[in-house]
């Protein structure tokens, strides 16, 4: 059976490891941090397969000025970076014209809509019952005007075939009594669910990954030869043979694909988390702040307020600021949190038309890449490794991935 490398430990690579293993290859994981630990450890827990309104929307770019000037929005931006990287931002503008927006839409759902079934196989092998939610998850709206402005993404969604719920005041006071008065109305997103302990499934997948027989190497990739039938992977204290690798390295997976020739639009979506203490249940289900765009979500060890995006590449500190935005916002939102545990910050990997690279190297059939799921990379993981599985095995998969192709750049 064929050796294959999957480099990146992210809730994608882990996925695709998993199911290349169950299917009999002999599977080396590679990263250079734990598994699961980055951008799949600090995300909004949802299994968003409701999630098909790409960020790129008709009118953002008359948008983002208000955005930008609202200390409490929900982007922010690094204008030395953006000038750095002005090709990338024109070429996002490009696709928030109405008839690639709906595109682009269709094409995610086409993905979202088997992201369910493909845990849910997972799922049966490993129990992790206690680690998942099926309350819904609920959406708020702080004005009537973000109500109303929200119907393009509501036309999208039914246009998808993807159930929304609108609610009033009162209904939403029902499901989630503790929330401040401080919003307009709700929405809720029919049949999703989530986790309260994003790390403990990535976790017991990886265990059981190992446990079948696939190994894992904690090592940065350092460079990549390119043999006749083989690819040689060098790593830090080693080099080893396979005969096909996967590209799943989130934001830093461009990095590797220069090695093979392969270049990419890829950036970064900076988001932030903070982690506040709590000792009593206070929320049902994952509630979103439509003002700043982050979630609240009561898990396993606290409640954590996940999200919001900033424009500012891979290298940049941690901006004090959108945490201190997040925290307001998050006691405007819910009084009664408690004091900050921890703060992280996450790179979620995005391309400029809001969807990800699944597919074949146009430079090797043995290269694979699984990367760029921006918003949705927790949702997508197992629906990407069985994508990826197929696609090591030479067949065709029961998804069109055609949008999803390498070669559209």
């Amino acid at each position: 059976m064929k050796n294959i490398a999957v480099i990146g430990a992210g809730i994608v690579g882990i996925c695709s490891a998993y199911f290349l293993k169950k299917s009999g290859f002999n599977v080396t994981l590679i990263d250079r941090e734990d598994p699961g630990t980055m951008t799949s450890f600090g995300h909004a827990c949802s299994f968003a397969d409701y999630a098909n309104v790409p960020v790129n929307y008709p009118g953002l770019i008359w948008d983002i000025p208000k955005m930008l000037l609202r200390k409490d929005g929900p982007l922010a931006v690094d204008f030395f970076y953006i000038l750095k990287n002005l090709p990338w931002a024109l070429s996002f503008l490009k696709n928030c014209k109405k008839e690639k927006v709906d595109e682009i839409a269709s094409s995610l759902t086409n993905l979202l809509k088997h992201s369910q079934l493909s845990y849910d196989e997972i799922f049966k092998d490993i129990d992790v019952q206690e680690y998942i939610s099926d309350e819904e998850n609920l959406y708020l709206f702080d004005t009537k005007k973000s109500f109303e402005d929200y119907e393009y993404a509501n036309i999208i969604r039914k246009n998808n075939r993807v159930k929304v719920r609108n609610l009033t005041k009162n209904e939403v006071k029902e499901l989630e009594p503790n929330i401040a008065d401080v919003y307009y109305a709700g929405q809720v997103f029919t049949g999703s669910r989530h986790t309260t302990n994003p790390l403990a499934i990535s976790t017991k997948i990886f265990e059981k990954f190992l446990e079948i027989g696939g190994i894992y190497i904690k090592q940065n990739v350092k460079n990549i030869f390119q043999n006749e039938n083989s690819i040689e992977l060098f790593l830090e204290d080693k080099k080893i043979n396979f005969d096909k690798v996967i590209i799943s390295a989130g934001a830093w997976s461009n990095q590797i694909a220069n090695m093979l020739g392969d270049k990419f639009p890829l950036d970064t979506e900076r988001g932030y988390h903070i982690l506040f203490e709590t000792n009593e249940k206070l929320i049902n289900r994952p509630v979103a702040w439509s003002e700043s765009g982050f979630y609240l979500i009561q898990i396993h060890n606290g409640i954590r307020a996940a999200g919001t995006v900033e424009i500012a590449g891979l290298t940049k500190p941690s901006n004090k600021k959108r945490l201190e935005m997040i925290e307001r916002q998050s006691r405007k939102v819910l009084p009664q949190l408690g004091d900050i545990k921890s703060t992280w910050m996450g790179r979620r990997p995005t391309l400029p038309d809001s969807l990800p690279i699944i597919g074949k190297s146009k430079q090797n059939n043995n290269v694979i890449y699984a990367f760029g799921h921006q918003h949705v990379g927790w949702t997508l993981g197992a629906v990407t490794g069985k994508i990826i599985d197929s696609l090591s095995k030479d067949q065709v998969p029961n998804i069109d991935i055609t949008a999803y192709s390498p070669s559209r750049f």
